[in-house]
C-alpha cells in the first residue's frame, strides 16, 4: 500500500496498526470457525442421542416380538400334542365294526347271491415323519433331551383292511351287479374280481367267484350310509 507523500506518520505506527487489524481479523475468523465446530458438535450429539433412542425402541420391540413368537410356538406345540392325544384316543375305538361291515356287503348282494367266505386282514400302515418346520437353509442341530423324549411318544397306529369274499351266484350277471355295487361303495377301494368260474353246489350249477377289496385307513363305517339292495 502506497502512502501519500504528505503523510508524516511514523512507519512503526503504520505497521503496528496494520498488524493489529490482521490480528483482529484472524481472531474473528478463529471465533467463527470455533463456533461452527461447536454448533456441529452439539448437532451431531443430538443426532446420536436420537439414534440411540431409536435403537433402544427397536430393541424393546424386538424383545416383545421374540416373546410373542415364543408364546405362539408354545401354543402350537400344545395344540399339536392335544391333536396327537386325540388321534391316539380315537385309534382305540374300532371304526370298522365287523357286524356293520358285513351288513354293508349283505345289503348290496343281489337276490340269489351268497357268501362262502368272508376274510378280513388288517395291515399296519407306516406313519410318515412330520415335515421339517422352519427355514430350509437352517442348519440341522442335534436333538435335545426334551426333544428326544418327545420323539419317543406314542403315535396313533393306522390300519389298512384287506377283504376277501368267496361267494356263489346263479349267473355272471349277478356277479357283475354285486361287483358294481361294491365299486360304488364310498368306503371300499381297489375292488377287483379275481375269478369267476362255473362249479356245482348241492348238485346245482352256479358261478363261484372271489372278490378282493380294501378299506382306506381313514375310513369310518360306524355310521355308514347304506344304499338299497341291488337287483340284477
Amino acid at each position: 500500500m502506497k502512502r501519500p507523500v504528505d503523510d508524516f506518520l511514523p512507519d512503526e505506527y503504520i505497521d503496528h496498526r496494520l498488524d493489529r487489524r490482521m490480528h483482529l481479523a484472524a481472531i474473528g475468523l478463529f471465533v467463527v470457525v470455533l463456533s461452527g465446530v461447536a454448533v456441529a458438535f452439539f448437532v451431531t450429539r443430538s443426532d446420536w442421542h436420537h439414534v440411540r433412542n431409536v435403537r433402544d425402541q427397536i430393541s424393546v420391540r424386538y424383545e416383545e416380538a421374540a416373546d410373542q413368537v415364543r408364546t405362539l410356538t408354545e401354543l402350537e406345540d400344545r395344540q399339536r400334542k392335544i391333536a396327537e392325544r386325540a388321534s391316539l384316543a380315537a385309534s382305540l375305538i374300532d371304526r370298522l365294526p365287523r357286524s356293520v361291515l358285513l351288513s354293508e356287503f349283505i345289503t348290496r348282494m343281489p337276490p340269489g347271491l351268497g357268501l362262502l367266505e368272508f376274510e378280513l386282514e388288517a395291515h399296519r400302515v407306516a406313519v410318515e415323519s412330520p415335515p421339517h418346520s422352519g427355514p430350509a437353509n437352517r442348519p440341522a442341530r442335534p436333538a435335545t433331551s426334551t426333544e428326544a423324549a418327545e420323539d419317543a411318544r406314542a403315535v396313533a397306529p393306522r390300519w389298512r383292511t384287506d377283504i376277501s369274499l368267496l361267494g356263489f351266484a346263479p349267473t355272471d350277471v349277478h356277479v357283475s351287479a354285486f361287483l358294481s355295487a361294491l365299486n360304488d361303495h364310498p368306503l371300499l377301494q381297489n375292488v377287483t374280481l379275481q375269478f369267476s368260474e362255473e362249479t356245482e353246489l348241492n348238485e346245482l350249477p352256479v358261478r363261484q367267484f372271489r372278490i378282493i377289496t380294501s378299506i382306506d385307513p381313514d375310513s369310518d363305517c360306524r355310521a355308514p350310509t347304506i344304499a338299497g339292495a341291488v337287483s340284477p
